[in-house]
């Protein structure tokens, strides 16, 4: 090799290992970065009994490939599921730290209105607005997982945008936004499907008279965009993007609170509750990007641990 070439090889190989320091810097500082991150919200949740519940302990600003984010929903160890509103792409989100762990997809990537997401044990269930549902196991990064189609029947009657999973009774629980059905426009419907039933077998309607769900509040429907169960005292707690508004109630329909959403939302279409009573609500993007924000939960006031 000519002193020339010796020379070129050097710098060749010095730049390739400052690429790699770089690299390892940034990834070191970002990882820190996220720490930071972490330990900030850990000791805003240790202060929240101090703080307005209405003020967020975390906000997470998501990417542009996030800003259809729709529903959210929990798996039993405590990690956060997404999904896209018209790809069928679930995404894992670290909760503690606001960043996507890993995406995947049910099918070869359906297309369609999906708006609502839960979890039953290794289920995962996905609902379109139709009435639709769609069962399926979680997969590993970038992977694609089949999946099994079921189909309620009840798209004529109600427009869906979301739903839960009630582990004591083994029902999804899918509230209407908009209910179509004969002598239900002073009605807050919610229905619910026995898991294991035949697709339009094992489905109970469960209605509340629009004034007992809306209170003092001055909305005149509420229009439900997602749905979630309190995991501490069972409740349902349904959120209204149009309204800016959001219901707690027991499983038989008893309204226990009606109140706006806490802090400020633009487009609110998902919430989840995890079990150290942290209130997750997601924004599709808007005017403003995509988020999801974090609040202390205390519940209705009764029953809830104060």
């Amino acid at each position: 090799m000519t002193n020339l070439r010796r020379i070129a090889f050097l710098f060749g190989v010095a730049a390739s290992l400052g690429a790699c320091d770089s690299k390892s810097e940034k990834e070191r500082m970002e990882s820190v970065g996220l720490l930071r991150r972490e330990h900030r919200l850990e000791a805003r949740l240790a202060q929240a009994d101090k703080r307005n519940d209405d003020v967020p302990v975390a906000k997470w600003i998501m990417p542009e490939e996030l800003k259809e984010i729709s529903g959210l929903a929990l798996t039993p160890d405590g990690r956060l599921l997404a999904h896209d509103d018209e790809v069928s792409r679930i995404y894992q989100i670290d909760p503690r730290r606001g960043v996507i762990i890993k995406s995947f997809l049910f099918g070869n990537g359906l297309r369609g209105d999906f708006e609502g997401i839960t979890v039953a044990g290794q289920d995962i269930w996905v609902i379109k607005s139709n009435g639709k549902l769609y069962r399926f196991r979680e997969a590993e990064n970038g992977q694609r997982v089949p999946y099994a189609e079921f189909d309620t029947r009840l798209g004529k009657e109600c427009e869906f945008e979301g739903v839960a999973y009630d582990a004591d009774s083994s029902w999804l629980v899918l509230p209407c936004k908009n209910a179509r059905g004969k002598g239900l426009d002073d009605e807050l419907v919610i229905y619910r499907w026995k898991i294991g039933t035949s697709d339009s077998a094992g489905i109970t309607r469960l209605m509340i008279p629009v004034g007992e769900a809306v209170g003092n509040n001055k909305w005149k429907r509420f229009r439900a965009s997602d749905i979630t169960i309190d995991p501490a005292t069972g409740d349902y707690v349904l959120i209204s993007s149009l309204e800016n508004g959001m219901i707690v109630m027991k499983p038989d329909g008893e309204v226990l609170d009606s109140r706006p959403l806490p802090g400020k939302h633009h487009q609110a279409e998902g919430i989840a509750i995890t079990r150290d009573s942290v209130l997750m609500i997601s924004d599709e993007a808007s005017s403003k990007p995509p988020a999801i924000t974090l609040y202390r939960w205390r519940g209705s006031g009764r029953g809830a641990d104060e």
